[in-house]
């Protein structure tokens, strides 16, 4: 079963989504950061196959790249939104993988889990995209000049 969580975050700029069909699990994220969240872009694996997302919002920020390994996933995207030169945008994003930590956006806790971020700044209201028991294999957004909203597809097996 494949659950479509949020948008979380502005109503701004146009809307973005994965077509899901046979996608199977996120292989690489790229974020842009930097006083805001700039820009994501997602590579996934649909039939056996790698696929990129087009760049949601513009080029700005600094580039930051997270490459999963085979046997990780996505549990949650957590996040904050708030005004940016007056519109309501994704400030922070946080992703959390199934597998212990490591590199130097990480902490260890009580699962073991990896923790990718904060990318951005964390001001505004927090959210919260959490996959259960499920995994986090695809995306949706609101996008313009900056990523305005982000939503998420959790396969739940």
């Amino acid at each position: 079963m494949l659950i479509k969580m949020g948008p979380c975050g502005g109503s701004g700029g146009s809307q973005r989504d994965m077509n899901m069909t046979e996608v199977t699990r996120i292989v690489k994220i790229v974020v842009r950061s930097g006083r805001t969240i700039d820009a994501v872009s997602f590579s996934y694996e649909r039939s056996g196959e790698l696929e990129w997302s087009p760049q949601w919002g513009r080029s700005g920020g600094s580039i930051n790249e997270i490459n999963l390994a085979q046997n990780e996933y996505l549990t949650s995207v957590t996040g904050y939104y708030g005004y940016y030169k007056k519109c309501l945008v994704v400030r922070s994003l946080t992703f959390v993988s199934n597998l212990q930590t490591y590199g130097p956006y990480g902490r260890v806790d009580s699962n073991l889990l990896q923790t990718y971020g904060p990318y951005g700044c964390q001001e505004g209201i927090s959210f919260a995209l959490p996959s259960a028991r499920g995994k986090i294999i695809g995306f949706h957004a609101r996008s313009g000049n900056f990523l305005d909203a982000i939503g998420t597809y959790v396969q739940i097996d």
